[in-house]
């Protein structure tokens, strides 16, 4: 069990490294008329919260979570047409996906400007990615999250990991103050869990990643997947 949970571990580190890296390429834009959008107003979320956050830990609530990682009710849910919703281009989600084909996934922008990242890769995890978002009031939002779930009765969830990881930061671009310095690390802090779902004994993993560094270009990625029989992810 424990050689398996470094494994998926690793797994996360390296999409968030590579999102890190890669996510450079769709920039930032402009805000969005909120009636074009499935998200809701953002008027309506305490003000109390990083905007950021609270899109981040809604969409994976509604995408990823709630449709236990499914992706043909995820695309249903998110739809065409939308102006505020930009389909992934095959090089940023191969990009984003350290090299692998066949994934699926959205730039999502959000009433106040933000972009938010929704892919599927092709071995069927839902992943959710803020690029810029206060560290600490995503990692709150996330346990909330979990204790609405547990709260409900319905679900038992139980922490696996909680530790934190230095990676080497991305090459620097110049002019850009926020560039590392060569040999720089990045930390990353990783909270894991698992969700036994109702009805059955299947189980999901759920991984937050998040930095405060400036030089990673995505400071946040949330992971969704319903591991196979036997509860372990299989390497693909």
């Amino acid at each position: 069990m424990k050689g398996s949970r470094a494994f998926w571990l690793a797994l996360t580190l390296a999409a968030l490294f590579s999102g890190a890296a890669s996510a450079q390429a769709y920039g930032h834009a402009p805000g969005a008329n909120p009636n074009q959008s499935p998200i809701p107003d953002k008027s309506a979320s305490p003000r109390s919260i990083d905007p950021e956050a609270y899109d981040a830990i809604d969409l994976y609530s509604r995408l990823c979570v709630s449709t236990r990682g499914n992706k043909d009710r995820a695309v249903a849910i998110v739809g065409n047409g939308d102006s505020a919703i930009e389909t992934m281009d095959a090089p940023l989600l191969r990009g984003l996906e350290n090299g692998q084909s066949g994934g699926i996934g959205w730039i999502i922008r959000m009433p106040l400007g933000d972009r938010i990242l929704l892919e599927f890769p092709p071995d069927g995890t839902c992943i959710v990615r803020a690029p810029r978002v206060k560290m600490s009031e995503l990692e709150n939002a996330f346990r909330n999250l979990l204790d609405q779930f547990s709260a409900s009765g319905q679900f038992v969830v139980h922490r696996v990991a909680d530790q934190t990881q230095a990676i080497d930061a991305p090459a620097g671009r110049p002019g850009d103050p926020h560039s590392p310095k060569p040999g720089e690390k990045m930390k990353f802090h990783i909270l894991g869990y698992r969700m036994t779902l109702p009805d059955s004994d299947r189980q999901a993993e759920m991984v937050l990643a998040t930095t405060d560094s400036l030089a990673a270009n995505i400071q946040a990625t949330m992971s969704f997947v319903v591991l196979p029989e036997g509860g372990e992810k299989q390497p693909k």
